[in-house]
């Protein structure tokens, strides 16, 4: 049940969520996803400077995580495993809300402070001085109006993943001087061999593209809109006016870089890969997956749920898929995680049930439904459609294959957890379950064969992951072939 395809950019399931050990206090993780928010529109940032549209994809989660305690390690939290949850209080007393403690209003210690001028962003330069030459080569010049905007991105995303800016200044700035040199060179280049023109099969793969990744973001948007609920219209009109992306915008984004990748593609044409280079590709990621998934088996099922080729399969899991009976108003899906919180930290009492009993009603009224019609013979693949699912199962082969889960499984939310592995012989399907987004049936559709994958049922996906990586080492190497060959003198003190 290995998923075979390095390529597919799925998104990670909005319905599910990795559970929070109890006992962290409220205001502390309120605190985290006021950070959270934060870094995701730095992310978003970052990414609109420096990727092209069709290159879009979600980060992995646990590189979210090591940046949440990066951050957290910055202002001085604990987040060693013996830590005390209880040991960094948040000073909700020392302005008007969370946000003014944030804001560094109510901060007590000068020197720990993230937001001023001299604490965690120190290190950017300016964008409003006037442009100098930093670089040299034959051929042109490059100035630091190109230079600060680039190394600033950088910076400030290596500092947001905990890094010291004066630990790291100099070696990006010397990597992005070299970086942008590099590819007016490869520009150059391009033009030179008339790769800049498109023609008829240009325009027919960017169109592909574009109208792929066009609809990847619309889905996207769908699914965070409303739990799921929210419109293609609605979607697509947010797009436009909020983030000025439309399927023309991504067109002509695409249309104006596409003579980079055909110059990479001139580069790496004679590249290939023998049998043996495969089979050492496929003996490295067997030694890495078995290492990770065996420490982190929760990388193990986000692995499954993006697409990613496994090669190794821990003990202990099951492959099930739901159907979801979601929330329609935003509202209910805040008051339901709030109640879900409560009981799953044990802290709800007959009032917090009672409630939760009220709000869920409706949802397991027709949870009840869909079970008269599965009693009915109606399969269950099709009620998924009639009724939904979350959105990343209404894609193949994750639809087919379901989500990998153990009774340790740290992807999905207690509840399905629980109840998915309660179920005792494949094509059971479980009682309705309770989550912040709603009521769950799910179907137990096979247990995943522990060990190792075997090559030739993962070989395909070997040599495209085999090739790419040894195209990015040729290209690379061509690239800093050209600037050798391009006399380059950097001046990066007149930045300074």
């Amino acid at each position: 049940m290995a998923g075979n395809n390095t390529n597919q950019n799925r998104r990670r399931p909005a319905q599910h969520r990795r559970r929070r050990p109890s006992g962290v206090p409220v205001m502390l993780v309120i605190v985290l996803l006021i950070i959270a928010m934060l870094m995701g529109a730095l992310a978003g940032y970052v990414i609109a400077r420096k990727t092209d549209t069709h290159l879009y994809e979600l980060q992995e989660a646990n590189d979210r995580i090591t940046e949440l305690e990066n951050t957290l390690t910055l202002i001085g939290y604990p987040v060693d495993d013996e830590a005390d949850p209880q040991a960094w209080l948040y000073d909700s007393n020392a302005g008007e809300g969370a946000l003014s403690d944030l804001d560094g209003s109510g901060w007590n210690d000068a020197e720990d402070d993230l937001w001023v001028d001299d604490g965690l962003l120190t290190g950017t330069l300016p964008e409003d001085t006037d442009p100098v030459v930093v670089a040299e080569y034959d051929g042109g010049q490059l100035m630091s109006s190109d230079v600060i905007p680039e190394y600033n991105d950088r910076l400030t995303t290596l500092i947001f993943a905990g890094y010291s800016a004066e630990e790291v200044a100099e070696s990006t700035m010397n990597e992005v001087l070299a970086y942008l040199v590099s590819e007016r060179l490869i520009a150059a280049k391009a033009q030179e061999l008339g790769l800049t023109e498109l023609n008829e099969e240009d325009l027919a793969r960017i169109n592909a593209e574009a109208s792929e990744a066009y609809e990847s973001q619309l889905a996207d948007y769908i699914a965070f809109a409303d739990n799921g609920g929210g419109s293609r219209e609605d979607a697509a009109q947010h797009m436009a006016e909020e983030n000025g992306v439309t399927l023309e915008s991504i067109t002509e984004e695409l249309k104006a870089n596409w003579w980079s990748q055909k110059y990479r593609e001139h580069v790496v044409q004679d590249v290939t890969v023998s049998d043996e280079e495969i089979q050492a590709y496929y003996d490295k990621l067997m030694a890495s997956q078995k290492e990770t998934y065996t420490a982190y088996p929760d990388e193990f099922e986000y692995a499954h749920m993006t697409g990613e080729t496994i090669v190794f399969h821990p003990e202990g899991y099951r492959a099930v898929r739901d159907i979801l009976i979601a929330f329609t108003s935003e509202q209910d899906a805040d008051t339901a995680a709030a109640l879900v919180e409560q009981v799953e930290g044990g802290s709800a009492d007959d009032g917090v049930k009672a409630q939760m009993d009220a709000l869920f009603a409706p949802l397991e009224a027709t949870a009840q439904q869909v079970q008269e019609k599965l009693a009915a013979g109606a399969p269950f693949a099709d009620l998924m459609t009639e009724y939904g699912c979350d959105t990343a199962l209404e894609e193949e082969p994750l639809r087919s294959e379901g989500y990998y889960i153990s009774d340790n499984s740290y992807v999905n939310s207690v509840e399905y957890v629980e109840g998915a592995m309660m179920l005792e012989q494949p094509g059971q399907v479980s009682a309705p379950l309770r989550s912040m987004f709603g009521v769950h049936l799910v179907e137990y559709i096979g247990d995943v064969t522990p060990g190792e994958v075997p090559l030739a049922d993962v070989v395909d996906a070997i040599r495209a992951a085999a090739l790419s990586e040894k195209q990015d080492a040729y290209f690379e190497q061509h690239r800093q072939a050209l600037l050798e060959a391009a006399n380059v003198h950097y001046y990066p003190e007149r930045l300074r």
